[in-house]
């Protein structure tokens, strides 16, 4: 078997694409950092994602509307974190790259946007809302925690 390939045992790649800015506007901490901070907001949102990619259940891509356009340089197997490019949205990257991995591979996107979350699902990929992405970082910290637990048992 050649190396990267999946036996027929393991699951299909999970992919969540997060619509940063929509994300930032909907929890009320990072709303309020946001605010007076827009960068500090930024960072904390990627921690936090950060925590959920690096659990492996998802492999996760967060994408914000921004002036300069292009990709944070980070580490191999981190969280690509895009910034769409002058005269695009995040939305328009995220329907791209849902539109090109079509079939492929499971996808999510979390967005507030209602008719974002529509036309992503017309391309095959399963919409979330922010609150949704809330509940799967707390359960993510627990399951982790919980499985620390057990090392240290051990």
């Amino acid at each position: 078997m050649s190396p990267g390939a999946r036996t027929s045992k393991e699951p299909a790649p999970r992919y969540l694409l997060v619509d940063g800015h929509s994300v930032l506007h909907a929890w009320p901490e990072l709303k309020a950092l946001h605010s007076h901070q827009p960068s500090a907001a930024r960072d904390k949102l990627i921690r936090l994602l950060s925590r959920l990619h690096d659990a492996g259940h998802w492999t996760i891509t967060l994408v914000f509307d921004g002036q300069k356009g292009g990709r944070e340089e980070r580490p191999r197997d981190s969280m690509a974190v895009l910034y769409a490019s002058a005269g695009q949205t995040a939305d328009s990257v995220i329907e791209r790259i849902v539109q090109a991995h079509s079939g492929k591979f499971e996808i999510g996107v979390v967005t507030a946007d209602h008719a974002e979350m529509t036309a992503v699902e017309s391309f095959g990929a399963f919409g979330f809302s922010p609150q949704w992405l809330s509940n799967e970082l707390a359960a993510s910290d627990i399951e982790m925690g919980e499985s620390l637990s057990r090392k240290k048992l051990t």
